[in-house]
């Protein structure tokens, strides 16, 4: 379970970490040729648009491994042990109802994408909307582990740490 774990974040920095170097890269391209060749390349957009939504689905499932999503916990805290738990626990079981939903959702809307291309670049969206798929279907994987006890809840991170 440990290497597979270690080769899941492996491949997220890696899409990560590639769909943004190009996404930067097409971006400056963009703007080059719009300001200095007057000739501005228009799949620039396209592209930055495709990979920006890669960054940030790959970056919320990430977020959502590691626990860095927003909480606000001011309620929770004020309760006692044993409520605190069970109140987590049915926090858990709704957010993993939703996520598993919406997994099946992008799912059928990557399916409906592939018969539709993009206007400029002509690929399919089922491409982009691959990124939703892999997300939901990642995070929903995450919460079902963590609420079976399987994998631990995530390190809280200081906020000195994120700096």
């Amino acid at each position: 379970m440990q290497s597979l774990g270690r080769w899941i974040r492996r491949a997220e920095t890696l899409i990560s970490f590639s769909a943004l170097t190009v996404l930067v890269l097409s971006v400056l391209w963009g703007v080059l040729t719009r300001y200095v060749t007057e000739k501005p390349a228009v799949w620039t957009t396209e592209l930055s648009g495709i990979l920006f939504t890669w960054v940030v689905f790959i970056g919320a499932m990430t977020a959502l491994r590691d626990g860095r999503h927003i909480r606000v916990t001011l309620l929770i805290d004020s309760l006692s042990p044993p409520l605190r738990s069970a109140v987590l626990k049915l926090g858990d079981v709704v957010v993993l109802c939703f996520l598993a939903y919406v997994a099946y959702l992008s799912v059928l809307m990557m399916q409906k994408g592939a018969s539709r291309p993009s206007p400029v670049l002509d690929i399919p969206f089922s491409y982009v909307y691959l990124a939703t798929t892999i997300s939901f279907v990642g995070m929903s994987v995450t919460s079902a582990l963590r609420l079976l006890n399987i994998i631990g809840e995530p390190q809280h991170v200081s906020s000195e740490d994120l700096l």
